[in-house]
């Protein structure tokens, strides 16, 4: 009996399309269109360097193919880079997905090597384009090297090194020594160059 709830509750799922996916869970309920985990779940997508932690996960079919995944308290582990939200919806075939609640990311930028750091209510990833994009009711933090800013809106292009921050952005630069008001500010994450519109500057001079 004991071997029997052993088996039961570390199962190991695998599903069969264009890629395999492992799950691990304490508790799985698998049915015709659905299946759901609970408890320490753990999902391995090798093909694509993806992995997921979560309490709890339902996987639904789409089109007769096991795609759509809907985690609560998600952790997830891409291709240098992991975040962090409370729920998390996620197409396995587009690797696509949005990420809602108190999100944090860190994404180690390909063209800088620095980490960029994300705070934000909203995010929505794209994984085959290398694309993040998100919002907050209140504001957006973003941290990369000595750049701070706060926005309403994020874009970052991480495959082509772009930010582009929008609504309400303020910008605190500690290598330029500038802190900046803008509508809308365009970083390139190889160098730092700024292109910012609707700004306001106030250069720090160090006595």
């Amino acid at each position: 009996m004991k071997r029997l709830l052993t088996f039961t509750f570390c199962l190991l799922a695998t599903f069969y399309f264009a890629k395999t996916v492992h799950i691990v869970a304490n508790y799985v309920k698998p049915e015709k269109e659905q299946a759901f985990y609970e408890g320490n779940v753990r999902v391995q997508i090798e093909e694509d360097k993806l992995k997921v932690l979560c309490q709890s996960m339902k996987v639904t079919k789409y089109q007769n193919e096991w795609r759509l995944v809907d985690a609560n308290r998600s952790e997830v582990f891409f291709e240098d880079g992991v975040a962090t939200s409370t729920t998390l919806k996620y197409d396995i075939k587009l690797k696509t997905g949005t990420m809602i609640g108190d999100v944090k990311a860190q994404v180690i930028d390909k063209e800088s090597t620095d980490t960029i750091l994300i705070n934000c209510d909203s995010m929505d990833i794209d994984l085959d384009k290398d694309v993040f994009k998100g919002s907050a009711q209140e504001t957006v933090k973003i941290f990369k090297g000595k750049i701070e800013a706060t926005a309403k809106k994020f874009f970052y292009d991480r495959k082509n090194g772009k930010i582009e921050l929008e609504g309400n952005v303020i910008l605190l630069d500690h290598d330029k020594n500038i802190k900046m008001w803008a509508d809308r500010v365009q970083i390139s994450t190889l160098d730092d160059k700024m292109v910012a519109t609707n700004a306001r500057v106030e250069l720090i001079v160090e006595e």
